[in-house]
Parts: C-alpha cells; structure tokens; sequence
C-alpha cells in the first residue's frame, strides 16, 4: 500500500515542480549534523530550489514511539536542509509521516504534530477506507501545475467596475475593505 501513495505523491509532486534524485533518497554521510547512515524509514524525496519533501514511513502504533521516530525523521532531513542552505539559499523542509493505521491514541500526535514547525513542517498521511488519507493536505504539493497552463483575462482599463476596485483599493486599508466587502455579501448563505 506504501507504493500507491508513493505514486500519489510524486504526481502531486511533478505537477508541483518538484524532482527527485534518480535513488529517489535523500543520501549523504560524513556530517557534521547527522553523522550516521540515510535515515533508513525514508521512502521519498523531492525537490524543487525553495522546497524540499520527505515521505518516512513511521512504524510506532504508540504515541511515544511516532514522536520519537518523527523527530529522528525530522533531525536527518533538517541536516539535509542545511547542507542545502549552505549553498545560499533558503529551502523550506517538509516531512511526510506515513503512519501504518489511525487509532484513538495516535489522534493527538496527529493534531500536535502538524502544529509543530520546529525545523520543519510536518503532515500527516495513513491508510484507510481503500486508500491514503489527508494527502490533499501537504502544502507544497498542493500547489498548482505550472503558470503556464493557465489563461488570463485581459486587463482593461477602460471598465468602470475595474476602476472603482483599484480606487478602492488604492484609498483603504485592509481592514476598511474587508468590512466593505463584508456589509455588501453575507457569506452565511
């Protein structure tokens, strides 16, 4: 089952701009900040110049056994992030938790971990009902296909509800907008 989420996240991946290494690992030894071997739980990698994902697979069924190994999983791709960052840009890190099954007790770790940004962001993901949950939630391949694809309108200057909008933009605050729009629309519907 861990290979059709595999599959379901390097398509999210490509359509993101991301790639992965030709192992599809994140491999490197002799560090200052993780001395040892890869992180052997790791099950993919991809990368785009602003972002990287891991996808471990995490093989506790308690909540101190998950939190141990997320945090394992979260020291080995932040020194992946800085060796990264030595090259002088700044890389966001993403790690991907494939739980083996949802229970009652791994609830909160769910709720508590991807509150947790210390390093990284962290997000979620496990089987059920025939196939991967909150894959739709890791915010990096979540991201659109390319510009490119898509078609925009032309700007015209010339339209009066055009030139009221940018007069109301221009002279307002966020706030005073936000109330605007707010009076004009119920929302509540």
């Amino acid at each position: 089952m861990l290979n059709e989420l595999i599959k379901i996240l390097d398509e999210r991946a490509i359509d993101a701009g991301f790639a992965s290494p030709q192992e599809g690992l994140l491999i490197f030894d002799n560090d200052p900040h993780w001395p040892g071997p890869p992180l052997p739980t790791q099950e993919r990698y991809w990368s785009t110049k602003f972002a990287a994902v891991l996808l471990v697979r995490i093989e506790g069924s308690s909540y101190d056994e998950v939190w141990a190994e997320t945090r394992q999983a979260e020291a080995f791709l932040d020194a992946g992030l800085l060796r990264l960052e030595k090259k002088g840009s700044v890389v966001d890190g993403y790690l991907v938790l494939a739980l083996a099954g949802m229970t009652d007790e791994l609830k909160p770790f769910m709720n508590e971990v991807e509150k947790d940004t210390r390093f990284v962001r962290k997000h979620v993901v496990y089987p059920g009902a025939g196939d991967w949950q909150r894959c739709q939630r890791i915010t990096p391949l979540g991201l659109a296909s390319p510009l490119g694809q898509t078609e925009f309108s032309a700007f015209d200057t010339n339209n009066e509800n055009v030139t009221s909008l940018l007069q109301a933009l221009a002279g307002s605050t966020g706030k005073v907008l936000a109330r605007q729009h707010g009076k004009k629309w119920d929302l509540n519907e």
